[in-house]
């Protein structure tokens, strides 16, 4: 556990199931709020650890970066799906950007300032825009979790004069209890039959009660302005006993994320995407 502690931050503490399961409850989401910064509140719902759990994982992240060159904030029309277009607000600029087109879709690579995240390593966000009526969402998204290295391999690497430039500023946070879908990726065993006493003891045999994923409570929150993003994200795992073609873009190169779009926040030395997720209508919450 020191070294759970000293290299991870991780932690492990004994509590009491039996007659202190709320107490526990509540220790868990003001866990996750205070690393949160209070963006997260309130993963665990009322009732959902009781005296049947044996071991609760919790884990939180936290991001908040700075664009390295701030966006003009404009009113523009958004299309929402099966409705008349909205204005939303939205960051414009004249400043040359990371764009690239690919079939079907194109993207932006909106880097982040690193001294403001005080540590070595860059981030960037990554936006891919479906082409109207050639690709949907749905089917980019499908790609995107389906095809690790899309991300990478489509992540535009030089600056191009901009033409029109819009991509609105968003806001949401989005919960849900993630075993039924888990398991309809094929993840089952972890929840029937499956056993991670080894987490907690020696597995001798002799009446070492088998632990196995009960539930499994995910939260996101994300805010992206003219300045930079904030987000954070938590889990907390309850236990009882085809690459696309690259073509160059033209010498003026349009953004105009005015319709659903994918996003995603990247590290860029390793590629590990922190958030990943979509806007269908920018004014939702």
């Amino acid at each position: 556990m020191a070294t759970s502690a000293s290299r991870y931050g991780a932690t492990a503490e004994a509590v009491d199931f039996v007659s202190g399961a709320e107490q526990v409850r509540l220790r868990v989401n003001a866990f996750v709020a205070d690393a949160t910064k209070q963006l997260i509140r309130d993963i665990l719902p009322p009732g959902s650890v009781d005296s049947s759990k044996a071991v609760v994982l919790a884990n939180a992240l936290y991001f908040k970066g700075a664009w390295s060159h701030p966006f003009d904030v404009f009113t523009a029309p958004f299309h929402i799906p099966g409705g008349t277009p909205v204005g939303v607000p939205a960051m414009t600029t004249g400043r040359s950007q990371y764009i690239a087109l690919y079939p079907g879709f194109r993207a932006l690579k909106l880097p982040y300032k690193n001294d403001v995240l005080r540590q070595t390593d860059a981030f960037y966000m990554l936006i891919l825009l479906p082409d109207s009526g050639t690709l949907s969402l749905a089917d980019l998204y499908d790609k995107t979790v389906s095809t690790p290295e899309l991300i990478r391999k489509h992540t535009p690497v030089k600056e191009v004069p901009v033409g029109r430039f819009m991509v609105p500023k968003f806001k949401f946070t989005f919960e849900f209890e993630a075993s039924s879908d888990m398991q309809k990726l094929g993840v089952t065993r972890a929840f029937k039959g499956g056993d991670f006493s080894g987490m907690v003891g020696s597995k001798d045999g002799h009446g070492h009660e088998r632990l196995s994923i009960s539930r499994v409570y995910h939260k996101a929150a994300i805010e992206v302005d003219e300045q930079g993003t904030v987000a954070a994200a938590a889990t907390v795992i309850l236990m009882d006993g085809s690459a696309f073609e690259k073509r160059e873009p033209p010498h003026l190169v349009d953004f105009v994320a005015d319709r659903p779009f994918l996003f995603a926040v990247v590290e860029e030395k390793t590629g590990a995407v922190l958030f990943l997720g979509h806007v269908v209508n920018p004014l939702a919450s």
